[in-house]
């Protein structure tokens, strides 16, 4: 008796097991193509200055990692800011690396267009990818479009802040960028 429920047992374990490996799938199974969830809740700022009450009113800022496309081996995983703006604003853009507050861009540091303290060590540097303006209304460049955003919190304990800086033509540092209008928000 116990001989034939130990029979029946393996028989089920062994149907379970070649159930499982044929629903695995290979290399043509399907790939999940899902972004990431958001690393972290939408963070909540209120407008500071009349530049960010003009360009989107209340911000919700969000950061997320785009993971490469299930066929390209070589792809990296992207990290993604979204920003939604109180009046239908949305823009969303990739980040390129960190630049010194010293950099130029239209004859002017970042730290002075910015107004940060000279002790900031960098601030973040975003490609923007895409800028849904509000109907009748501007954006980080007001009617031109963005390329790049310049992203300023700072790195210690102070003031909730974040300063946004969009630049049109090229990167920080390169000759033909061109500083918009400063920013200027707080945690809400």
């Amino acid at each position: 008796m116990k001989l034939r429920i130990a029979l029946i047992v393996l028989a089920l374990a062994a149907a379970g097991c070649d159930r499982q490996a044929s629903t695995s799938g290979g290399a043509d199974a399907p790939q999940l193509d899902a972004p990431a969830p958001e690393n972290e809740p939408a963070r909540q700022f209120t407008a500071a200055n009349d530049g960010a009450r003009a360009a989107a009113g209340e911000l919700s800022v969000s950061v997320s990692l785009r993971l490469p496309d299930a066929g390209n081996a070589d792809g990296d995983a992207q990290e993604v800011l979204t920003l939604r703006g109180g009046n239908g604003l949305v823009v969303e853009s990739e980040i390129t690396g960190s630049v010194s507050p010293a950099t130029q861009v239209g004859g002017q540091t970042l730290r002075a267009l910015l107004s940060i303290p000279v002790e900031e060590p960098g601030v973040l540097v975003y490609r923007v990818v895409s800028e849904t303006k509000p109907e009748g209304g501007g954006g980080l460049c007001g009617a031109d479009a963005p390329a790049f955003l310049v992203v300023w919190e700072p790195a210690g304990p102070g003031e909730p802040v974040m300063k946004l800086l969009g630049l049109t033509g090229g990167q920080p540092g390169a000759a033909n960028s061109r500083a918009c209008t400063m920013l200027e928000y707080r945690r809400g």
